[in-house]
């Protein structure tokens, strides 16, 4: 993975082209630990190391807020997780924010018009 994003970010740096507008969108709502954050904090750790080099970062759990903010592109961090219901199964995890969550949606989707 990092050799990709190594990849992306020497040829296509930021807001690489100037006549497009770019929102990055990135959440610092789970803190990767090894230890102490149960499993959540477990997988952050194991997703943030190899995209963001540091596996303690903050992010949505499986994107570090680092990975996510373009740089010269607007910014935007929201209370979110990076998925907030159960794969396969359609399961809502109840009180888990997620970037298309109502009153997550709107902060963002504004930005499309």
């Amino acid at each position: 993975t990092r050799g990709l994003l190594s990849f992306v970010n020497r040829h296509y740096p930021g807001a690489f082209h100037p006549d497009i507008r770019y929102l990055a969108v990135g959440s610092r709502e789970v803190k990767g630990q090894l230890l102490g954050g149960g499993l959540a904090g477990l997988l952050a750790f194991a997703s943030y190391l190899p995209l963001a080099g540091d596996g303690r970062a903050e992010g949505d759990g499986i994107c570090p807020c680092s990975a996510a903010l373009l740089e010269g592109a607007e910014q935007l961090e929201l209370p979110a997780f990076h998925i907030g219901f159960v794969p396969g199964l359609g399961l809502r995890l109840l009180g888990t924010p997620w970037y298309g969550s109502p009153g997550l949606v709107e902060q963002w989707a504004t930005f499309l018009d």
